[in-house]
C-alpha cells in the first residue's frame, strides 16, 4: 500500500486531542481567591465563581460585579526509571496560562429584588482554544495534568432565594464537541490527491450543576453541590480512496475532557468581630466510573484490486479479536479542602490547604497513566479601592494568590522485567499563581463624584457619598 496513505491515516490520528481529565477549576481553584482559600468555595463564593462551585450562592453577593483573572501552572515533575535503554519515552506537562471572565447581576423588579440572581463565567487557555494530545497508554504520561488546563470551560446560572434562610442554584457547564469526516481520493498516477473534502462541527456539550445553600445562624453557610460527569465524544472518520487500487476507511472513536460525578459539602463561619471567614470543602468524585481513554481506531480495505487478490482482510486492523481496550482501574475519592481569610478593612490575607488522592493505581503493567497523591498549600491577598480618577462609582478589587501542588515520589513497579518502560519513581510538584481584577457596581450617584485619591480611602476608610448640588435641593430647603 503507498506509504502516503499510512501517513495520511496516522497524522490524522496523532492529531486528534487526548482525554482530558477534570478541569483546572477543580484541581487548582476557581480564580484568585479561590486558589488562596484552596478551593474551599461551596459555601464561601460571594461573587460571578459561585457559577461553578454552588450557584446557590450566586445569591449572597453584596452587588453586581464582573472580574477578569489570570492563572498560570507551571508543573516541575520528574520521572527516576530504573532502565536507561527503555524503548518508550516520557511526555512531560507543558507550562499553561489562561485568562478567566465573569460577571454577576442580580435581578430588579418587583419581587425579585435580592432574591434572584445569574452568573457567567469562562475560562479560555492562552495557547489554544483546543489542545490535546492521543498518545499510546505505554507512554509515561502525567494524565491529571498534561492538556487538561489548556481548553474552554464555561457555565451559565441563576440563583434563588426564596426565604432569607435557603438558596437555590442551577447552572450548566459547557463545553465543545468536534465531529466530522474527511474524505480525499489519491490519484497515484498523477501523484496527486485528485479529491479533497473535509466537513466538521464544533458542538456544545452540556451537564448540570444543581446547589442549595441555608444559612441556620447568622454567619454560617452550609452548601451542597453536584456537577454531573461530562465528556465529548469524538467521531472522525477518514476516508481514502486509491484510484484503481483499494479504498481505505480509517475510523476512529474516544472521548475527550471527562469530568467525573462530583458532590460537594461545604460549610464557611464568617466571624464578623474578628473579620475572618473559616471555610472547608469535602469533595467526592466518582472516578471509578471514568471511561476507557484509549482511542479506538479501527481501519477497513477495500476495493475491486484487493478483494481480488484475497488481501482485503489482511490489511483491515485490528483484526477480529486482536481489539485494545485500558481499563483504568481508578477508584473514588474523597477531597478536603480548607481556607481562612482575614480582612483587615480594605486588605485582606487568605490561606488554604487541600489533599487530593490520587484515583489512579500503580501503574504495573501495559498502561502509564502517571498520578499522584497532591498536597496543596496556597497563600493569598487582596486590596479594594476606589478609582483614582473617578470613573468608576463602585469599589475595584485586586485579588493574588499562589499555591504549591506537592506530589510525593509515588514508586511504579512493573511485574515484569521486559516491559519497555520498566520500574520508575514518579513526583515533584506544581506552582499555580493567579490575579483577579473586579469591579463592583454598589449604587452609583446621580451625578458624577469628585475622583477619590486612592491614599484618601486607605487613611480615611470610604469616601462620602458626594453631596448633592444647591440646584438638585427640594424647594424650602435651600437656604
Amino acid at each position: 500500500m503507498d506509504s502516503r496513505v499510512v501517513a495520511l491515516a496516522a497524522a490524522v490520528v496523532l492529531a486528534l486531542p487526548g482525554l482530558a481529565r477534570a478541569n483546572p477549576w477543580d484541581l487548582f481553584g476557581f480564580n484568585a481567591r479561590g486558589i488562596a482559600m484552596g478551593g474551599a468555595q461551596t459555601a464561601s463564593a460571594n461573587d460571578f465563581t459561585a457559577v461553578y462551585t454552588n450557584p446557590a450562592s450566586l445569591t449572597q453577593a453584596p452587588d453586581a460585579n464582573f472580574g477578569f483573572g489570570f492563572n498560570m501552572m507551571k508543573p516541575q515533575l520528574h520521572l527516576h526509571f530504573d532502565k536507561d535503554d527503555r524503548s518508550i519515552a516520557e511526555v512531560e506537562p507543558p507550562t499553561t496560562n489562561g485568562i478567566t471572565f465573569g460577571l454577576l447581576f442580580p435581578l430588579g423588579g418587583e419581587g425579585f429584588k435580592d432574591r434572584v440572581a445569574m452568573g457567567l463565567a469562562i475560562n479560555v487557555p492562552t495557547s489554544s482554544l483546543l489542545s490535546g494530545q492521543a498518545l499510546d497508554p505505554a507512554i509515561p504520561q502525567w494524565s491529571m495534568y498534561q492538556s487538561l488546563p489548556r481548553r474552554i470551560v464555561a457555565a451559565l446560572g441563576v440563583g434563588a432565594k426564596p426565604v432569607d434562610w435557603l438558596s437555590l442554584g442551577l447552572s450548566v457547564q459547557i463545553l465543545a464537541g468536534l465531529s466530522g469526516r474527511l474524505d480525499y481520493e489519491l490519484d497515484v498516477v498523477a501523484g496527486q490527491l485528485s479529491r479533497k473534502s473535509v466537513t466538521f462541527d464544533i458542538k456544545p456539550v452540556a451537564a448540570p450543576i444543581a446547589g442549595i445553600e441555608v444559612r441556620p445562624l447568622p454567619g454560617f453557610r452550609v452548601g451542597l453541590s453536584y456537577r454531573a460527569e461530562i465528556d465529548s465524544e469524538i467521531d472522525l472518520p477518514v476516508e481514502l480512496e486509491v484510484t484503481g487500487v483499494a479504498d481505505l476507511l480509517v475510523t476512529t472513536f474516544f472521548r475527550v475532557q471527562y469530568m467525573p460525578h462530583q458532590i460537594s459539602l461545604g460549610s464557611s463561619y464568617d466571624w464578623a468581630e474578628l473579620d475572618l471567614t473559616l471555610a472547608f470543602n469535602l469533595d467526592y468524585a466518582l472516578w471509578s466510573k471514568a471511561p476507557d481513554p484509549s482511542v479506538d481506531s479501527r481501519i477497513d480495505v477495500s476495493g475491486a484490486l484487493v478483494e481480488g487478490t484475497g488481501l482485503d482482510d489482511a490489511f483491515d486492523a485490528p483484526a477480529p479479536g486482536r481489539e485494545r481496550s485500558v481499563e483504568l482501574g481508578y477508584r473514588d475519592v474523597f477531597v478536603p479542602r480548607f481556607g481562612v481569610e482575614k480582612r483587615m478593612g480594605f486588605f485582606a490575607v487568605r490561606a488554604g490547604y487541600a489533599l487530593r488522592p490520587s484515583p489512579a493505581p500503580v501503574q504495573s503493567s501495559g498502561t502509564n497513566y502517571i498520578d499522584g497523591t497532591a498536597h496543596a498549600f496556597s497563600l493569598g491577598a487582596g486590596v479594594r479601592f476606589f478609582d483614582p480618577l473617578g470613573a468608576l462609582a463602585g469599589p475595584l478589587t485586586f485579588d493574588v494568590a499562589a499555591a504549591l501542588h506537592y506530589l510525593p515520589d509515588r514508586r511504579h513497579t512493573k511485574v515484569t522485567r521486559d516491559d519497555p518502560v520498566g520500574s520508575y519513581d514518579a513526583g515533584g510538584q506544581i506552582w499555580v499563581l493567579g490575579a483577579a481584577l473586579s469591579y463592583h457596581y454598589g449604587i452609583a450617584p446621580a451625578k458624577p463624584a469628585p475622583a477619590v485619591r486612592v491614599q484618601d480611602v486607605l487613611h480615611h476608610g470610604d469616601p462620602p457619598a458626594p453631596e448633592a448640588p444647591q440646584d438638585d435641593l427640594p424647594e424650602g430647603d435651600a437656604e
